[in-house]
């Protein structure tokens, strides 16, 4: 009896009942666990937390995704569990959701007949690669087109962003429709071609047929859906000039890239005036140095304005560099009927040099005030037919910058130009996804507020902290 009384009155004692209680917490903290990854192995939820969400749809895929309206297939030339990873993930997320769409593995070496079906070019398909067949046609992404892929260094290529989603999204919409869009681009003004850029692949795999012009020996053709002028070195002629007034008069597309004339151009001049704007005879300098790239005040980052061609590029934080670039103004004279969306701009400290002798780097008289603007688009609609136009004052816009390559911004902003030319909303933000991590860009005002942080308020945070356990300390 007594040894009862004394284990009943140990159980009371309030270490064994804090013990207890912690006993009981533990329990259900580990049971809680149990739970939540009996939960997470039912439902298996994803998280895509990378910065560039790469292993997510935009929204324009998934609208693409559930516009089908007929059955496709992605067959995928792989052995079944030796597929690509990341080509795995992305083209599952197109099966889950929609089932308009069909997954099939097939393995090509145990079906060799089923890759010379598809191999249209006698190239041979490798393993890894995916084909998307729809009802009226079929298109095959190889595994390198997949990948952005920087060869600076030939003896060492590396890999710079994913282009999963871009190449199976526009193969969608190309085996739906079937329609391929021509895209011409204009010729005989000393103008660097899109192959030379490496733009034709890219433009091609955006489900464009990319043709050349030159206006001296025909006219625009009739399946021309829009026309490309990048950089021309000089004026066109009068007749040219009047092919392309007639072309862009009855609902033509025209994305215009022009460099700095060494001459007057008064036919190409008269053309755009057409349209309510003009190109500024002059150079940017920029003075801000948040919006320069390597120190370099003729190499402008401009502002993005709000509209369909830079909302993508916004959305991820992909600036564009305009080298050299000369300004896009809007005449105040013009059709009432034209409007136009500034959607580029250099920053208030900028001018635009229009006396190329003067060497100074300051503002002068005769120099124009920034901020300049330096893109424009265009759109007018007169009876039925809708002409758009994309205005950008740099000729030299996808050209590479010396060290740096090609800016994955101006690629992008170029074929969102394009695809809006093209009322193709859906291709607007479904560009390749980088893997290269940006370098942080900090104005001086962040600099000064991340060094009064971290070198004042947390050094004296911790001595305050120190100062106060040692008082407590000393008292005991």
């Amino acid at each position: 009896m007594k040894n009862t009384e004394k284990i009943s009155r140990s159980l009371r004692t309030r270490h064994v009942k804090y013990g207890g209680y912690a006993a009981i917490v533990t329990l259900a903290v580990v049971a809680g666990l149990i739970g939540i990854n009996l939960i997470c192995q039912i439902v298996a939820p994803q998280f895509d937390l990378t910065q560039n969400k790469l292993f997510s749809l935009s929204e324009q895929s998934l609208q693409v995704a559930d516009s089908l309206q007929t059955p496709v297939t992605i067959y995928c030339l792989w052995e079944p569990g030796k597929e690509t990873a990341q080509v795995k993930q992305i083209v599952d997320l197109y099966a889950a959701r929609t089932g308009s769409i069909r997954l099939e593995d097939i393995d090509p070496d145990k079906n060799p007949g089923f890759v010379v079906k598809y191999d249209e070019d006698k190239r041979g398909i490798e393993r890894g690669s995916l084909v998307i067949e729809g009802e009226k046609d079929f298109r095959v992404i190889r595994l390198q087109d997949m990948y952005e892929v920087n060869y600076a260094n030939p003896q060492n290529p590396q890999i710079t962003g994913f282009s999963i989603e871009r190449r199976i999204t526009g193969a969608l919409l190309y085996v739906s429709s079937g329609v391929t869009p021509v895209v011409y681009e204009i010729t005989g003004h000393k103008e660097v071609s899109m192959a030379e850029l490496a733009m034709q692949e890219m433009i091609e795999r955006e489900n464009y047929s990319l043709r050349q012009l030159n206006l001296i020996q025909a006219d625009v053709p009739q399946d021309a859906s829009a026309l490309i002028l990048n950089g021309p070195k000089s004026d066109l002629t009068s007749a040219e000039t009047e092919k392309l007034r007639a072309y862009l008069d009855k609902g033509g597309r025209l994305i215009a890239l022009m460099d700095i004339q060494t001459g007057p151009s008064p036919n190409l001049d008269g053309l755009f005036s057409a349209y309510g704007i003009r190109f500024e005879f002059g150079v940017v300098v920029e003075l801000n140095k948040d919006y320069m790239t390597a120190g370099n005040p003729y190499y402008c980052v401009p502002d993005m304005g709000g509209h369909e061609i830079t909302q993508a590029l916004l959305e991820k934080k992909s600036p564009a560099v305009l080298p050299f670039a000369r300004g896009v103004s809007s005449l105040d004279v013009r059709r009432q009927s034209a409007r136009l969306v500034p959607f580029l701009a250099s920053s208030q400290l900028s001018f635009l040099r229009t006396d190329l002798s003067q060497n100074t780097p300051d503002i002068t008289d005769t120099d124009i005030q920034g901020p300049i603007v330096l893109g424009m688009a265009v759109s007018e609609t007169l009876g039925e037919e809708e002409t758009r136009i994309v205005a950008i004052g740099c000729g030299t816009f996808l050209e590479p910058l010396s060290l740096f390559g090609q800016v994955p911004g101006n690629i992008d902003m170029f074929m969102n130009g394009l695809t809006w030319l093209e009322e193709k909303p859906e291709n607007l933000s479904v560009r390749s996804k980088s893997l290269l991590a940006a370098p942080m860009n900090m104005t001086e005002r962040y600099v000064i507020i991340f060094g009064l942080v971290f070198v004042v308020l947390v050094p004296l945070a911790l001595f305050a902290l120190g100062f106060v356990t040692w008082l407590k300390r000393r008292h005991l």
